[in-house]
């Protein structure tokens, strides 16, 4: 049967590889790295292979394998929605539309093959998991969410933005539910704004420009959290000082000066409320390299 995943293979296997030995060499690594932190199985593995395990650990009550299931599973939707064969097909083609025979593009071929057989196996994994099981993703993420699993409830208001783009017609078919999974995920992305958590404001971002059914569009409020979010990274790189003094760079036609104005001093409301005393790194700063010989 010549349909989009056999031809798909069929191109794939035509293309230049990685050695065996660098191959190898990755799956060492994985490998050890799992093996030093043995928890990385339940996101390194694939799906279908660690789902029976998750499941079973996530039923008898472990939170932190409902959050990892719960992110999994929506991510396979994803997957299934925006990797499917035909559109890897059609990615495929756009990226060796200029290859051409020499070593380094023979190099990036290699890695192209490399890539593009991981997001197929990636997609057939998810498929093997079964579409029943698949939307069993939000209620997981929600009972690990109220157990406050870390990083739970921001996934979970994530991934209900995401499921918001689809299906209009399943989405009206189950409007109440997707109603209150909505009030659930504002509820969470407004708890995790006041806790400081950088991701809120790209989730505030997206939504006011209209890119998920949170809120109402709202370009004033767009530009008020991309605010925030240039002076919360300002901090790390240097720039803190010079956007303080001289606000939000205004651009467009969109808003008025009034307007920028107000986006202006809501963007300072809202950093001195929640992410001025919060730490500049989240893991710490990074580490100082070495001074270079001579320097």
């Amino acid at each position: 049967m010549d349909d989009a995943a056999t031809r798909l293979r069929q191109r794939l296997s035509a293309l230049p590889r990685q050695s065996p030995a660098m191959l190898a060499e990755s799956e060492r690594r994985n490998a050890e790295m799992m093996q030093r932190d043995p928890s990385l199985r339940r996101r390194m593995l694939p799906i279908d292979r660690i789902y029976p395990e998750l499941l079973a650990a996530a039923q008898q009550g472990d939170l932190d394998a409902a959050a990892v299931l719960g992110q999994r599973l929506n991510g396979c939707l994803r997957t299934l929605q925006e990797q499917s064969p035909a559109k890897l097909l059609e990615m495929l083609d756009i990226v060796m539309a200029d290859e051409g025979t020499d070593a380094a593009s023979l190099a990036r071929q290699a890695s192209v093959q490399r890539q593009f057989a991981q997001d197929l196996d990636q997609h057939d994994a998810c498929a093997r998991v079964g579409q029943t099981a698949l939307e069993e993703g939000m209620s997981w993420l929600e009972r690990a969410g109220r157990g406050d699993a870390k990083g739970a409830r921001l996934a979970y208001v994530s991934a209900w933005a995401r499921q918001s783009g689809g299906d209009r017609e399943a989405l009206i078919a189950d409007i109440e539910r997707i109603a209150a999974r909505r009030t659930l995920a504002r509820e969470w992305l407004e708890q995790s704004r006041a806790a400081g958590e950088e991701q809120a404001l790209d989730l505030y971002i997206d939504a006011y420009a209209g890119r998920n059914g949170l809120y109402a569009r709202d370009p004033l409020q767009e530009q008020a959290y991309r605010y925030v979010r240039d002076l919360v990274q300002g901090r790390r790189s240097g720039e803190f000082d010079a956007l303080w003094a001289d606000g939000p760079q205004r651009y467009g036609t969109e808003l008025t000066s009034a307007q920028w104005d107000a986006a202006e001093a809501q963007g300072r409301s809202l950093f001195k409320a929640h992410y001025q005393a919060r730490p500049v790194w989240s893991h710490g700063p990074p580490p100082k390299l070495p001074l270079l010989p001579g320097r």
